[in-house]
């Protein structure tokens, strides 16, 4: 297929879909990087690649290429409507990996910085201020939906107070001004808007309310936490350092990280639906179950690959060997280690399923179980015997995705401090 460049400058990525990528990286492997990128006009990726069965793909060629599959017009690099980070957040919810290129090298430094944080101490009070850790957490789940990385200081200012209030060390003083500005000091944060002239020193409230200035992540630091895993990671140093004694499910519905406190879609437990049907004076329903019309954007997954795990365990569950059977069938269900959709990205791929019964789904998606780097599941509050998770020969299972969920389960596993 030869390229054709599009006549449609600036267009969307909406009309790609997973078999449009596949065909895009397979033209890839065929032609190699170099002749590749060369035919359709692309640089190499500086930070965004999509990380498919070992290899590494540059995400927006990808895509531009992928376009052309769908609808005949191969985009060139001017011709996205976003950069990079929209390219990166199409493939994701396609159900594809993009890792930043320098997450690996540059990780362990962004954390080192988040764990070195020059928080103040209160007078009569030894506990670090958590004004930075919580600026930081509010940052970090706007990256988590791909909200701008730079936010003006009236925003900042509204929403990160009330947090701090709520948060904070007891009778500590909201003063969001101080992370706004202060956390330039960590090398992961910056400021623009505040004439040199003022910035020389600590710019006051009066100043920022005048200018409106802008303040987030750095460029890189941004790239970096577009990453899953490494945001993950920085969630976890940011709560292990500074943030041991809260109760972290509490925080992170009221931050907007609520989806790390699970590792599916279980936002909500069941049963806890409002507005049934009307009941009688015995409490019977007096009338059919009322409906209510809702749209909702959902991820399409591969139902090819649910058979085979399931085909592969014999549709008995990996944890605790159970084989359901409903209307005379067997009855099992697959569920991702990591899962798909924000904020984790998991891929829809094999290496990245479990057969489980619906018990042990509910209870791996709720971060009750975990997988243990031994291969045992283990329960996440210690109130369960450890037993090895079956694994059937030629099911692979990639031990990165099982690291991932254990992480959620340690992040969730810590509680409030008695008092």
């Amino acid at each position: 297929m030869s390229y054709r460049p599009t006549s449609l400058p600036r267009m969307g990525l909406g009309d790609i879909r997973y078999e449009h990528v596949i065909a895009a990286t397979e033209e890839f492997r065929r032609l190699g990087r170099d002749k590749f990128l060369r035919t359709y006009g692309f640089g190499r990726a500086r930070s965004y690649e999509l990380v498919l069965d070992g290899r590494r793909y540059d995400s927006k060629a990808v895509a531009g290429v992928a376009h052309g599959y769908a609808t005949g017009d191969f985009l060139s690099a001017a011709d996205f409507s976003g950069g990079a980070a929209t390219v990166a957040r199409c493939l994701r919810e396609l159900g594809f990996v993009v890792e930043t290129g320098a997450a690996s090298d540059n990780r362990p430094a962004l954390l080192a910085r988040l764990r070195q944080l020059k928080v103040s101490r209160g007078p009569g009070n030894p506990a670090p201020s958590r004004h930075q850790p919580l600026s930081l957490l509010w940052a970090m789940a706007r990256a988590a939906d791909d909200r701008p990385r730079l936010t003006p200081w009236p925003t900042f200012r509204d929403e990160v107070g009330p947090l701090l209030v709520e948060f904070g060390l007891p009778n500590a003083k909201a003063t969001p001004e101080y992370p706004f500005w202060h956390l330039q000091g960590s090398g992961l944060w910056e400021v623009r808007g505040i004439p040199a002239e003022l910035a020389k020193r600590v710019p006051n409230v009066g100043i920022f309310n005048e200018h409106h200035p802008q303040a987030g992540f750095t460029a890189e630091t941004a790239d970096l936490l577009c990453d899953p895993v490494t945001r993950l990671e920085a969630i976890a140093t940011i709560c292990e350092t500074y943030l041991g004694d809260i109760d972290r499910q509490a925080l992170f519905s009221r931050i907007g990280l609520s989806g790390y406190t699970t590792a599916g879609g279980l936002l909500t437990p069941w049963g806890e639906e409002t507005g049934g049907a009307d009941a009688d004076e015995y409490g019977r329903s007096a009338g059919p179950a009322p409906r209510r019309a809702a749209t909702r954007s959902v991820i399409v997954r591969d139902e090819a690959l649910a058979r085979k795990v399931k085909e592969l365990e014999g549709g008995r569950c990996q944890v605790c060997d159970t084989a359901l059977r409903y209307l005379n069938r067997p009855y099992s269900e697959a569920a991702h280690i990591r899962g798909l959709g924000r904020p984790h990205h998991g891929p829809d791929e094999l290496q990245n399923l479990l057969c489980l019964c619906a018990n042990c789904h509910v209870l791996f998606d709720g971060l009750e179980i975990y997988v243990d780097t031994e291969g045992l599941v283990r329960g996440a509050r210690g109130d369960r015997a450890p037993r090895p998770l079956r694994r059937a020969p030629g099911h692979p299972i990639d031990e990165a995705h099982v690291a991932y969920h254990r992480d959620l389960c340690d992040l969730n596993a810590r509680k409030p401090a008695a008092g």
